[in-house]
């Protein structure tokens, strides 16, 4: 046979199974396709001859070979076993403009669980965002008019009408049309209902590194395959999917390694193109939305460290179910750990309250009470916040006495006017003891806040990035009477900057759930929070006298008639003494 064949006969351990793999109609040795014992962890590579082993022993063993470009095709063997050699036959590279994409609910036949996790969720929902349309048009909610609208108010909407905002939040609209506008929300068309589907991510074919700022689908960054009628292909992870339609019209599975991290910088980084060059990686602009390139270049996205997590890692958790199709009967055995969630959140609470850690420490002296807050970004692989560049996070701290009376706060580090200026009962915090965490973007005359859309500059960046910590410090005079005080710090997040949120009489987010920027008694989402009670000195406070009080506190009638009272029992003690 081969080499490798001759080598196997002499020298293949009685555990193991080799082979080569090459690509079909005469093609050469594929280096680097992943070889894997289906539904195990057991897998290897192949080197640049093609050849492979792997450790396996048993009968009848499924080795499926995968490798970007090509179709996964298995092979069935019995350890051991020199002669697992493999063909792989490329995708075709067609992309048919009159492909229909399939929406969900087919894809649900026989993937139902998955369709049950996805379908409310922001990703299936993404072209029904009312924030996003209201930023775009003002058409969202009945206040959308209010505050910046692109259409209306950006000076790039007369040559760019459209912007990209579509490329994101109604993906099939723009791959079908590339340029398209934002359809109305009542809008019946698929790519509206369907947000960023199933196939929008199974059919990417390749997505270009170099370009990680060019924002959402467009073609000059990701490559669909769109099959022409008679054969089909579905992109994934795994690598050991080997599962074909009798015919291949409706499935057939390839492996793109992209889908579990660079897949999703498509749309979770971007940047704006204020020069309208097309060139979105120039040095004119400013990155909008950069989640991605964070936590690429952070431990989390190195994949020598320790601490290397993908984006699905963290956000399509294991569901623990051992099949990933509802269908087939056969079930192939897979650990609980292979099949992963379709519910694709971020901001929930649940990840918001398992974010970043907060501690506080105070102490006293002549000065007064410092109080040190530290904030560790270290349960998050990107910067805290992250996403477009409206969201931020608030930390307040406060002291306040048992009667409820505030410290004077003497220290300059205090929350920027952001936070919101006004009333602090209403959540206004502008001010106030504390750090704002977001970035501001300024535009062409330096004065921010600009929509990213406009952005020429960022003004300030005060995100905590992955790993970091934060520390800031405050000081408060001490009270002039000694006793306990409540020092407390919170960190809050906020979807948008207050002003925006008032601009637009928001009171429910994008998805229409119930905003918490405008709710008491955080008016934002309560990340983290911690107290103290601290003693502090001061002068005795003053008994209170039992329902009465000196006589400087008495009305003047008052103090009249307690005059002429003790004058009377004066002069009844002077006449019974004979005084």
């Amino acid at each position: 046979m081969s080499f490798l064949l001759i080598a196997g006969q002499h020298g293949v351990a009685a555990a193991q199974v080799s082979g080569t793999v090459t690509a079909t109609a005469g093609g050469g040795p594929i280096e680097g396709a992943r070889v894997t014992l289906q539904a195990t962890a057991t897998t290897t590579t192949t080197a640049v001859d093609g050849t492979f082993t792997l450790d396996a022993t048993g009968t009848d063993l499924v080795v499926v070979v995968a490798h970007k470009g090509y179709f996964n095709t298995s092979v069935t063997v019995t350890s051991p076993a020199t002669n697992a050699d493999v063909s792989l036959e490329a995708v075709p590279q067609a992309d048919d403009s009159d492909y229909v994409f399939q929406s969900s609910g087919t894809c649900g036949v026989c993937h139902g669980n998955q369709q049950d996790q996805f379908q409310d969720t922001p990703m299936a929902r993404a072209g029904h965002n009312t924030w996003v349309h209201d930023i775009y048009d003002g058409s969202g909610t009945t206040g959308g008019m209010g505050g910046f609208v692109y259409t209306r108010d950006s000076p790039h909407a007369t040559a760019n009408p459209n912007s990209e905002c579509a490329a994101c939040h109604q993906p099939i609209s723009w791959i079908q049309n590339p340029g398209a506008p934002m359809g109305d929300l009542d809008n019946p068309d698929a790519g509206l209902n369907h947000g960023v589907t199933c196939e929008v991510c199974h059919k990417i074919a390749n997505v270009d590194e170099t370009k990680p700022n060019y924002p959402g689908v467009i073609a000059d960054a990701v490559t669909f395959t769109r099959p022409t009628p008679g054969w089909q292909v579905v992109y994934g992870v795994l690598g050991d999917v080997d599962f074909t339609d009798v015919d291949g019209s409706r499935m057939r599975a390839s492996l793109n390694p992209q889908l579990t991290a660079v897949m999703c910088g498509t749309c979770h980084q971007d940047k704006n193109d204020p020069d309208g060059d097309g060139d979105f990686e120039g040095a004119n602009g400013v990155i909008s939305e950069p989640t991605f390139l964070e936590w690429k270049n952070s431990p989390y996205g190195d994949p020598t460290s320790s601490q290397y997590q993908t984006c699905v890692d963290c956000h399509m958790p294991s569901t623990g179910e051992t099949t990933a199709c509802t269908v087939l009967s056969d079930d192939l055995g897979r650990s609980d750990t292979q099949v992963r969630s379709h519910k694709i959140l971020g901001t929930t609470p649940a990840y918001l309250e398992n974010a970043v850690t907060m501690s506080m420490t105070t102490s006293v002296d002549d000065d007064g009470l410092t109080v040190d807050v530290s904030i560790v970004n270290d349960q998050t692989g990107h910067s805290v916040p992250t996403g477009v560049t409206i969201r931020n996070m608030i930390l307040l701290v406060e002291v306040t006495m048992a009667n409820g009376a505030s410290l004077t706060h003497t220290g300059t580090q205090v929350l920027h006017d952001l936070a919101g200026v006004g009333d602090p009962t209403q959540g206004y915090f502008g001010g106030m003891p504390g750090k704002l965490y977001g970035k501001l973007n300024h535009g062409p005359d330096g004065t921010g806040p600009v929509f990213f859309t406009d952005a020429t500059g960022i003004q300030f960046d005060t995100r905590i990035v992955a790993l970091a910590t934060d520390n800031t410090s405050y000081t408060f005079a001490l009270p002039e009477f000694e006793g306990n005080a409540t020092v407390r710090a919170r960190l809050i997040y906020r979807r948008s900057w207050r002003a925006l949120v008032d601009a637009k009489g928001w009171t429910t987010d994008g998805h229409g759930n119930p905003l918490a920027d405008v709710t008491a008694p955080h008016f934002g989402h309560l990340m983290e929070e911690t107290t103290e009670i601290v003693a502090l000195p001061g002068l005795p406070e003053p008994p209170e006298e039992d329902g009465c009080c000196s006589v400087g506190e008495r009305d003047p009638e008052s103090t009249f008639l307690l005059f002429a009272l003790v004058c009377i029992v004066i002069g009844r003690r002077r006449r019974r003494t004979g005084g």
